[in-house]
């Protein structure tokens, strides 16, 4: 248990005023414990990466200055210093999130390129927060949806966008197959995962609503939700309401959602077809994919296009027995990637 020796060994608390110090210490022991109780059940007690403990006095100077902010859904990232090294400081907002979890499962998987890696934590606040390492970033939802920013939409190419839905797709596999039991993410969405702007890399945060496989459950099908991530890198639009002008009032993709939260919680299919396969079901792949597409490679990668939206149908059909698997949805958009380079080879 090298994470909770590390823990203990700090000198906690050492100048703050009496009263601050108990609520401290009564955050700590609740939030240790939390953060415990998760390693216990998601990992068997074992910590694959260890991660540093910081007080609460250290993450108010680290943050003292700072001056640049990067607000997620529920979550506020603040930039920090610490032993001279920049950092991502984060809080969550959210009553509704396990964020001890996302310290089990982040401290597990931050050996992954593709996951921002967490440096450390602190217990001493009433909800815990997350140092990360610091990176030049933006969000996939900022890069696909800002209005009024044409140069970065055409920035994020057809190439670019395959190699992010690969990288996701590669981290939500890992999450299936490298736990003792397989872990759900439930919430893989634009503002989850975070660009490097220098690198390009996809980085995805925050893995507070994951959960294990429940007893009983022999494999895992959570492909509806990247099914529709999958849908808005091909159109880069947020919604359908912003394809069709003529649809009902509301953001359809936050109902697509609220009824795949309900299914991933119950292990049920909904009902009805969802949104985005409703929307699909007859359409050409070329009359729904962001324009830029074609304005960078034309008819070329039509076929490349057409392959892509099929898979999009697969993931999201209502059907559930009829979804594959993320392990052989990682398998064809690698297959796609490899296409384009392929193509792109050729031309030059």
């Amino acid at each position: 248990m090298y994470f909770f020796r590390v823990l203990t060994r700090k000198k906690l608390f050492s100048s703050a005023s009496a009263e601050r110090r108990k609520k401290g210490e009564d955050c700590y022991l609740k939030n240790g414990g939390a953060v415990l109780e998760e390693l216990l059940a998601l990992c068997d007690g074992n910590c694959r990466i260890p991660i540093r403990y910081f007080t609460a006095t250290e993450i108010e100077r680290a943050i003292k200055h700072s001056k640049s902010k990067m607000e997620l859904s529920h979550v506020s990232m603040v930039t920090g210093s610490l032993d001279n090294r920049p950092i991502l400081v984060r809080f969550s907002r959210c009553q509704f999130t396990n964020i001890h979890r996302d310290i089990a499962i982040t401290a597990q998987m931050s050996h992954l390129k593709n996951v921002l890696r967490l440096v450390g934590c602190c217990l001493e606040f009433e909800e815990p927060v997350m140092v990360y390492e610091y990176v030049e970033a933006i969000t996939l939802s900022d890069l696909l949806f800002r209005e009024g920013d044409r140069k970065t939409k055409r920035s994020l190419s057809w190439g670019k966008r395959l190699r992010i839905a690969n990288e996701v797709a590669s981290t939500v596999v890992f999450l299936h197959t490298e736990f003792t039991t397989p872990i759900i993410h439930r919430d893989i969405k634009p503002h989850k995962v975070m660009i490097d702007q220098n690198s390009g890399v996809a980085k995805i945060i925050d893995f507070s609503l994951s959960i294990s496989l429940p007893p009983g459950e022999l494999e895992v099908q959570d492909a509806v939700l990247f099914g529709v991530l999958l849908f808005q890198l091909l159109t880069g639009k947020e919604s359908l309401d912003s394809m069709q002008s003529n649809t009902e009032e509301g953001n359809v993709m936050d109902r697509v959602d609220s009824r795949i939260y309900e299914e991933t919680t119950d292990f049920k299919d909904p009902n009805p077809p969802t949104m985005v396969e409703l929307y699909i079901k007859e359409s050409n792949a070329i009359d729904i994919a962001d324009p830029t597409f074609l304005e960078q490679h034309g008819n070329e990668i039509r076929q490349q296009l057409e392959d892509y939206l099929d898979l999009v149908k697969k993931c999201t059909t209502y059907k559930g027995e009829n979804r594959p698997y993320m392990i052989h949805v990682a398998k064809e958009l690698r297959r796609i990637e490899n296409c384009y380079r392929a193509l792109t080879i050729d031309q030059n």
